[in-house]
C-alpha cells in the first residue's frame, strides 16, 4: 500500500523537482525537456511527476514563476530598505546584479527563453509582473521626489536595459581586457542617470 503523502512531503518533492527541472531546462533547452528525462534524473518512475503536476507545461510555468518570484523577492527587499530614493535605486541595481551572479540558472530561465505559447498561468503572470514592477517602482520614486525628469516607465526600462546589458556581457565573458564589472556598472549608471537627472539653474 503506497505511503500517504503529507503536505510537507508534497512541498519538499515539488521543490526538489522544480530545482532539477530548472537546471535541465536551462542546460538542455526547451526542445529536450520532458517528463521522462526529469523522472530519470530524479531516480523515480516515469509516472511519479504526474502525482505532483498535471503535465510538462505546468512544470515549466511553475519553474518560471518560481524563478521570477525569487528574483522579485530580492528586488523588493532592496527597495524596502531604509534610505533616500537614490539609495533605494542603487540597492535595487545591486540586488539585480547579485541575483544574476549568484542565481545564474534562475536568471537564465527568466531572460534566455521566450514564453511558450498557450494559456497564461495566473501564478506565472503575477510573478513576472512583480519583478517588472520593481524595476520601475524606484524610478517613479525618483521622479516624484524631483531627482529625475521624464516618463518613469521609459526611464526605468532604459536603466534596466543598460544594467542588464552589462550583466549579460559579463556572464558571456564578453567584457574584454581589464574592464572591471562593477566599475563598468557604476559608469553606466552614472551616464544613464545623468541623462535624466533634474538640473539646477547653475547646471543647465
Amino acid at each position: 500500500m503506497p505511503r500517504v503523502l503529507t503536505e510537507n512531503d508534497i512541498a519538499d518533492f515539488r521543490e526538489r523537482l522544480c530545482e532539477l527541472a530548472t537546471r535541465i531546462y536551462v542546460e538542455r533547452g526547451p526542445e529536450n525537456f520532458n517528463m521522462r528525462l526529469l523522472a530519470a534524473e530524479m531516480g523515480v518512475s516515469a509516472m511519479t511527476p504526474y502525482r505532483y503536476f498535471k503535465d510538462k507545461d505546468e512544470i515549466v510555468s511553475s519553474i518560471r514563476a518560481r524563478a521570477f518570484n525569487r528574483f522579485a523577492d530580492q528586488l523588493e527587499k532592496a527597495l524596502a530598505a531604509p534610505g533616500t530614493p537614490p539609495e533605494k535605486a542603487s540597492a535595487v541595481g545591486q540586488a539585480y546584479v547579485r541575483f544574476a551572479l549568484e542565481e545564474q540558472t534562475c536568471f537564465r530561465l527568466i531572460f534566455d527563453f521566450a514564453e511558450t505559447k498557450g494559456t497564461r498561468v495566473p501564478e506565472l503572470a503575477a510573478a513576472e509582473a512583480r519583478a517588472k514592477a520593481t524595476m520601475t517602482t524606484h524610478v517613479h520614486m525618483m521622479v516624484k521626489e524631483g531627482y529625475f525628469s521624464g516618463d518613469p516607465e521609459l526611464i526605468g526600462h532604459v536603466l534596466w536595459a543598460g544594467l542588464h546589458g552589462v550583466v549579460v556581457l559579463h556572464l558571456a565573458n564578453k567584457l574584454y581586457g581589464d574592464i572591471d564589472l562593477f566599475k563598468l556598472l557604476d559608469e553606466v549608471r552614472r551616464v544613464l542617470r545623468g541623462a535624466y537627472a533634474v538640473k539646477t539653474p547653475a547646471e543647465a
